[in-house]
């Protein structure tokens, strides 16, 4: 196997694992959110106030979660200009 190979290899996989990502992120942008979590548990008068990350919903977004969503509309849209011919 040469060099070049293992590089192809590399990239191959690469490209498997941010293809998967993306997929998973597609589908499940929401996780709860870990900064607020400790404060319900364990609440203090100081802790009262809304979570700056996920301003009290409890969830917040995957990183890479507002990209695939471009992403999508993006695709969509193009799709639907071809469809159509608009």
């Amino acid at each position: 196997m040469t060099v070049f190979e293992r590089i192809l290899d590399g990239l191959a996989v690469l490209l498997v694992l941010t293809v998967a990502r993306g997929l998973f992120v597609l589908f499940w942008p929401y996780k709860t959110c870990g900064w607020c979590e400790d404060r319900r548990e364990h609440p203090r008068p100081w802790n009262r106030r809304r979570c700056w990350f996920c301003h009290n919903t409890r969830q917040r977004r995957r990183i890479g979660a507002a990209l695939v969503h471009k992403v999508k509309l993006s695709l969509v849209q193009a799709y639907q200009e071809w469809r159509y011919g608009e």
